[in-house]
């Protein structure tokens, strides 16, 4: 590509321009012809018709044109050789982009934290695919003759490596799948184009249809754009220069992902394995560095996220009837505000809570106790001793007064107050009673069965999960047996089993108000039930491995899900896709929480490290390593002010998430604050915290019991479960007899074996009896 325009053009030069003369076109056919691609040549410029008259310019700011962008470029006059002058125009481009770039983290740094989604649809969604051109150029430009491939051999070298590429994500583990996965996307958009360009537009669509089932929704809107290119004019140019090779696809991978990559490629034949490296260009980072957001392919579209929480019903008044309540609207009063940040419209079902409900969390939201890092929150511990089974799960109920826990063979529900777990009269006693009145009656319940604790038996596997419903009437389990159990506290069977799941259900939560559940399976699969219904209402797809956590949001229109493949993903529950990709974890996500605001959400890992994540922008805001091990439970005080993990590693920290977020939001957009003449990145320091800096307030060590669950009330005392271990120095007299009685079959089974290998080797008179073992000895002999 060469240009021949000079880079201080004027409107008025356009028309004492010359037509280029004979020796002028041949040197440069046989310079576009010494330095073609053996796959593309570029484009050479637009001509330049409907330009010479100043006036047909339009006075209003626009884009440059393709003309007035070449204006800008350095001038090609045989003094440069091909590949400097690439690296020239290389140059250029990606530092418009980075100014745009630039402008773009000004605008979202300077923004207040209230922000219309609607005014920021358009700016989210603005978004460039990896092949798509950053820098605007004219549709009418003139093409020169391309050097295209239309062998069928390498359109089937194509397909094959992208076949293979599928099969190695399968294999490999599971926190390397994504990074892997990362390339199947882009060789399979490049080998589309390639037959696009090699006039192969049946087979491209055919080859899109086959593979493109292999991705997830997610990547319906791009397939969508990349199947509209049917023709050769209609590739971009960035398209051309990467099936050219000039440039390559860039994608982050660790060290550990990418000797994986390499083992499983190095089996393919060479021609394969070349079809790879002209294409993609793989940094590696080193598995210990800090952990971070690594950016993705591409600027995949970015949907709008309602992340407002709504307003607790249990803050209105409920002590009049509504009609005592009701007034006349003044003539000129304005409408109540309404929540910009609030999903609009009746999207969802919503539950009505029961009156007496709201009276009590009205009455406990009076006496709750304010927490901030002044006033730390006081800490109950439950502990299970550790015996036989071992603990998997646990879970309080809504109004703290059961603790149901889950074992490798059932489920315990367990009273945390002096009340009795009560039952219900079997069904030949309730005929008797008046059942026509509303709630439970004293007589209702069977005064021979009060129990502090409840055996619940059906599953057929160990249970991974457990939840209460809001009313504390129904409690839902999951297990191995790929099942979820719905439960009834009062005459304590099982009522539903719901079924669907292709493996193992690790995670069952309720939603806000109840009504919604969803499941977390091993199958990578999400799923959300109704009670009233055994077929699960959305089933979520997208995960490269097992789905181990998921949680709702406070609004309950979308749901948050980890994985082992080291992803946090969100989804909009009413349309069924997926809105955001958090990553950055380096081991499985095991553990989710919300914030109360609804905008912020927290992962924590098996690598032991807590990442809060903004839903809106899609932004790590940061992340926190004090832990060495799983975290299991995550919990924020009703103050939105405090977190708190618990993990494997037995301790409990209290993380300031206050100053934590005023750390993270840029302040407030006013004409006082702003400095239009500070640089760029003084002003993005200032907003930019150190890590972990004065956020930890306090620490607690358990006497080595791991944490399993954790709960703040509605008064906020925090609860805690984990499971202890039974002390050394207290035995019983069973346990004493019992290890001697062991002990002593242990000394008599290593006599035995010791006369077996003496009477082999004839050694037998050699050997020295017990006396009172002797004489059994000389009766075998």
């Amino acid at each position: 590509m060469f240009v021949s325009i000079c880079s201080e053009m004027k409107t008025e030069d356009f028309e004492e321009m010359t037509e280029p003369t004979a020796n002028d076109v041949d040197d440069a056919a046989s310079h576009s012809d010494s330095e073609v691609s053996s796959v593309f040549s570029f484009s050479s410029g637009p001509n330049d018709e409907g330009f010479s008259d100043r006036e047909d310019r339009p006075r209003a700011k626009r884009r440059l044109t393709y003309w007035e962008d070449m204006c800008r470029r350095p001038v090609d006059k045989g003094e440069l050789s091909q590949e400097k002058l690439k690296a020239i125009l290389k140059e250029e481009e990606i530092r418009k982009w980075k100014e745009m770039d630039s402008e773009n983290m000004d605008q979202s740094d300077t923004e207040s934290e209230e922000y219309s989604p609607t005014k920021h649809q358009a700016k989210l969604n603005q978004g460039l695919d990896f092949y798509e051109d950053r820098i605007h150029y004219q549709e009418n430009h003139e093409n020169n003759s391309y050097m295209v491939i239309k062998d069928d051999i390498v359109f089937a070298e194509y397909e094959r490596a992208v076949r293979d590429l599928v099969g190695i994500v399968k294999v490999v583990p599971h926190h390397n799948k994504l990074e892997i996965f990362q390339l199947v996307y882009p060789m399979l958009g490049l080998a589309y184009l390639q037959m696009v360009a090699g006039d192969k537009v049946a087979k491209a669509i055919k080859f899109l249809d086959r593979y493109s089932v292999h991705l997830n929704d997610a990547f319906m809107s791009r397939v969508g754009k990349l199947r509209d290119i049917t023709r050769l004019k209609d590739i971009p140019y960035k398209a051309r220069k990467l099936l050219a090779g000039y440039e390559k696809v860039v994608l982050t991978m660790s060290e550990e992902a990418y000797r994986q990559l390499l083992f499983e490629i190095e089996e393919w034949p060479r021609s394969q394995q070349q079809r790879v490296l002209t294409h993609i260009h793989i940094q590696r980072y080193d598995d210990n560095e800090a952990p971070q957001q690594r950016p993705l392919l591409g600027r995949p579209h970015l949907e709008v996220v309602y992340w407002a929480a709504p307003e607790p019903l249990h803050k209105k008044d409920f002590s009049t009837r509504p009609y005592m309540r009701g007034r006349r609207k003044r003539r000129n009063e304005s409408p109540p505000r309404r929540n910009i940040h609030y999903p609009p419209g009746d999207r969802i079902y919503m539950p009505i809570p029961k009156r007496m409900d709201l009276l009590h969390k009205k009455n406990d939201e009076k006496h709750r106790v304010k927490l901030d890092r002044d006033k730390l929150p006081s800490a109950y511990l439950y502990t299970a001793v550790t015996g036989e089974e071992q603990v998997l799960c646990a879970n309080f109920s809504e109004a703290y007064t059961m603790l149901a826990v889950g074992t490798v063979s059932r489920l315990y529900v367990f009273t945390l107050k002096n009340a009795k777990l009560v039952q219900l009269k079997p069904a030949d006693s309730l005929k008797e009673l008046d059942i026509g009145m509303a709630g439970i009656d004293k007589g209702m319940l069977d005064p021979t069965k009060k129990f502090s604790r409840r055996s619940l038996t059906g599953h057929q596997g160990p249970v991974y999960g457990c939840c209460f419903n809001p009313e504390d009437r129904f409690l839902l389990s999951c297990s191995e047996d790929y099942t979820v159990r719905l439960w009834c506290l009062l005459s304590w069977k099982c009522i539903v089993i719901y079924t669907g799941h292709l493996a193992p259900v690790c995670h069952v939560v309720y939603a806000p108000m109840g009504y919604f559940f969803a499941t977390a399976s091993a199958d990578g699969m999400g799923r959300i039930w109704s009670q009233d219904s055994k077929k699960p209402l959305r089933i979520l797809e997208g995960h490269l491995a097992d789905m181990t956590v998921c949680v709702f949001h406070p609004n309950r229109h979308y749901l948050a899900s980890g994985s082992a493949d080291c992803t946090v993903r969100l989804w909009d529950v009413v349309e069924n896709s997926e809105v955001r990709l958090f990553r950055g974890h380096k081991q499985r996500v095991c553990s989710l929480i919300f914030s109360i605001c609804g905008r912020y959400l927290v992962s924590g890992g098996d690598d032991g490290t807590v990442m809060v994540w903004d839903t809106v922008r899609e932004r790590l805001v940061r992340y926190l390593d004090l832990h060495r091990t799983y975290i299991n439970s995550l919990e924020i005080c009703l103050d939105n002010k405090l977190l708190v993990v618990g993990g494997q590693d037995c301790q409990i920290s209290v993380w300031d998430l206050e100053r934590l977020i005023h750390d993270y939001m840029p302040p407030k957009a006013s004409k006082k604050r702003k400095q239009p003449g500070a640089p760029k990145e003084q002003r993005r320091a200032a907003v930019t915290p150190t890590p972990t800096a004065g956020l930890l307030l306090c620490q607690f060590l358990t006497k080595g019991a791991p944490l399993y669950h954790l709960r703040f009330t509605r008064r906020n005392l925090l609860l805690a479960f984990c499971e202890g271990r039974e002390d050394p120095r207290v035995t019983t007299p069973v346990n004493a007899k019992e290890q001697e009685r062991k002990f002593d079959a242990r000394n008599w089974l290593e006599f035995v074996d010791a006369i077996k290998l003496k009477a082999a080797s004839k050694q037998l008179d050699s050997l020295s009896f017990p006396p009172s073992k002797k004489v059994c000895i000389e009766l075998i002999y």
